[in-house]
């Protein structure tokens, strides 16, 4: 699961609008539901009428905090897409005239797949216009000095009490969601990703 943390002028509720807004159209279809402070955004793939597999969904879940909007994106179903796309190649190579119709079908099909990135864009399209971003928690915005335990800034070389070194004591960020770890964590906290 991917998750990622806004500050400022957001809402869950428009949010969700929004990603229903851009993701309702052609063969994808976008609802949104639950209360106005943990909205769940799905989008769901139609699937085709000789397809056997089933359909392909993304669920998006927007929780709004006091002073944030965290934004979760659930693990996308791929396996229906690719089949799709499989099945329409073997047709292709036994019948190759049969592309010429099923072209849209395609591009649909890898449509579906780059979905997950497509949900990122719009909700940092979203998060721009509004005047909102990407941000940290206050505790993530300081670490404590190893020697005397005074609280510095995160990026701050030395302590500003004692002058001892930082760079032991510095985070690192999960490459999934951002979030800020302690320099000895292995994984995210948040996430699970590998550090």
């Amino acid at each position: 699961m991917q998750r990622r943390t806004y500050r400022g002028p957001i809402t869950a509720k428009g949010l969700a609008q929004a990603l229903v807004t851009r993701f309702t159209s052609g063969h994808l279809q976008a609802h949104a539901s639950g209360p106005e402070d943990h909205v769940v955004v799905q989008i769901v793939a139609q699937e085709r009428e000789w397809s056997r597999s089933a359909r392909s969904a993304l669920t998006i879940s927007i929780v709004q905090h006091e002073d944030a909007v965290e934004v979760s994106l659930g693990e996308h179903q791929w396996l229906g897409p690719a089949a799709d796309i499989l099945q329409t190649g073997f047709r292709g190579w036994l019948h190759p005239m049969t592309l010429l119709g099923e072209i849209a079908e395609i591009a649909d099909d890898v449509q579906t797949l780059q979905l997950p990135e497509q949900v990122w864009e719009a909700v940092d399209h979203y998060v721009e216009s509004v005047g909102a971003k990407l941000g940290l928690a206050e505790e993530d915005r300081m670490i404590a000095c190893p020697f005397c335990g005074v609280g510095n800034p995160v990026g701050e070389p030395q302590c500003s009490a004692c002058g001892g070194s930082l760079a032991e004591a510095q985070p690192k960020a999960c490459p999934s969601c951002g979030k800020l770890m302690p320099a000895s964590a292995m994984f995210c906290s948040r996430c699970g990703s590998p550090l």
